[in-house]
């Protein structure tokens, strides 16, 4: 199996919702903790509108810092529309810091999980952030739970640059 050479744009076109409201964020939420706790995996998920939040869920061995790692992913993924991995990801590339944006680390990080959620002729309508895992993996679950929630193969979205970005656990 190979992967295919997605960009961040792309994925995002591939995996844009029909239509977010509370119930598809409770599916998609629900989705992310079957998929993790499939795989016994110690995450934090959270779907949320920009004014409110739709669906929290802590799993087995996540930890309190969790929550507050996505409190940061969705900060960024609602600051600048694209996910947080992808922010990391040119902010690196361009030797940018948050500093020099005047945004502070303690509400917005370079680090991937934080995805948005979007409605085609509407934008991003809100967020997915998984925390717990290097947060490449935390980006890729989110993906995955979108793909099975839109019924179409993971491996169309997936990813091959971020798999040489920095890995690092939050």
């Amino acid at each position: 199996m190979s992967l295919k050479d997605e960009t961040f744009d792309q994925q995002a076109m591939r995996t844009m919702l029909p239509a977010f409201n509370a119930e598809v964020a409770r599916k998609l939420g629900e989705i992310v903790v079957n998929i993790a706790s499939r795989r016994s995996l110690p995450v934090a998920v959270s779907v949320v509108h920009p004014r409110s939040a739709l669906f929290y869920c802590a799993l087995e061995g996540s930890c309190a810092d969790n929550g507050q790692w996505i409190r940061r992913k969705e900060n960024t993924v609602f600051h600048f529309g694209r996910s947080s991995l992808e922010v990391g990801l040119m902010f690196a590339h361009e030797g940018w810091s948050l500093p020099s944006h005047g945004l502070s680390g303690r509400d917005y990080t370079l680090f991937g999980g934080g995805v948005p959620l979007r409605v085609a002729n509407a934008g991003v309508v809100g967020a997915v952030s998984v925390s717990g895992l290097d947060h490449v993996k935390d980006h890729e679950l989110v993906i995955e739970a979108l793909c099975w929630h839109l019924g179409i193969p993971h491996i169309d979205c997936v990813l091959s640059y971020p798999r040489r970005a920095p890995h690092a656990v939050e």
